[in-house]
């Protein structure tokens, strides 16, 4: 199955190569910034409601698999405004409702997606955090939208942890 995924990374290095990457991203998938929360339901044809919590609206979206990996989607905006300003992706690794073939090789799986598709990261960094746990963050910058990409992972069970893609709309 590796192999499969291997491949499959090699055919999007090999398609994407000699594309042009994006000055700037002004949202995400069929999301762009300022869409409303309903406008977004309607675009993706869901039918629960969003839900209230410290000061946001945030909707649920059906899971995607991006590069292969399967992935949970949120979108939220501040209450309030009403308009959508980061779409936070997640997936987790090591639980059993986690994907079976799910782990920490993934996030170098969507690091080298994201560098075919918008080029070298502004920054990375490896930490330690609490337990000693393994963070790694990459981010990426443009003129309306930060990119940022966490990996958290167990020092003590390495099969453990979680990744975060968030896109967050920049002030203008």
């Amino acid at each position: 199955m590796m192999a499969v995924r291997l491949g499959a990374l090699a055919a999007l290095a090999v398609a994407l190569y000699g594309q042009s990457k994006p000055k700037d991203v002004d949202g995400w998938d069929k999301i762009k910034w300022g869409m409303t929360v309903a406008e977004v339901r309607s675009t993706y044809g869901i039918d629960t409601q969003p839900e209230s919590k410290d000061n946001w609206t945030l909707l649920q979206l059906n899971p995607v698999k991006i590069s292969g990996v399967e992935m949970g989607v949120e979108v939220g905006a501040r209450q309030g405004a009403g308009k959508i300003t980061f779409v936070r992706l997640w997936s987790y690794f090591g639980l059993p409702s986690s994907p079976p073939l799910a782990g920490a090789q993934d996030f170098d799986t969507l690091r080298m997606m994201l560098v075919q598709k918008y080029d070298h990261p502004a920054n990375e960094e490896t930490t330690r955090g609490e337990n000693f746990r393994l963070i790694k963050t990459v981010l990426w910058t443009f003129p309306s939208t930060s990119v940022l990409m966490r990996l958290e992972q167990s020092a003590s069970l390495p099969n453990l942890g979680n990744i975060f893609l968030e896109y967050t709309a920049t002030a203008q």
